[in-house]
């Protein structure tokens, strides 16, 4: 790749991985407060029965990845309200 070309492919990947709106990060803080809380849950529940303490620990952690892999990245679906930012002096001078 060309200089040119790798800069903005870092740039777009940055942009891809860390563009959340304000809304939207609020929404998936709570769905993975929920995800972890219910699992954590279930699994002690599950965990006490069995009289396994690893399932308790593996579940949870389990839930952690999952919520990791589908939550953090900044999905098309999170930036629906992205905030209308005000341009800065060296922008307006263009």
């Amino acid at each position: 790749m060309a200089e040119g070309q790798s800069d903005t492919f870092w740039k777009s990947l940055y942009i891809y991985f860390n563009e959340m709106d304000f809304e939207s990060q609020l929404f998936v803080k709570k769905i993975y407060k929920i995800i972890i809380l219910t699992v954590a849950i279930i699994s002690f529940i599950i965990a006490f029965f069995l009289e396994s303490f690893s399932v308790c620990v593996y579940s949870t952690i389990g839930a952690s990845v999952l919520c990791i892999l589908v939550l953090a990245p900044a999905w098309p679906m999170w930036k629906k309200n992205q905030p209308n930012w005000q341009l800065t002096n060296w922008q307006k001078q263009k």
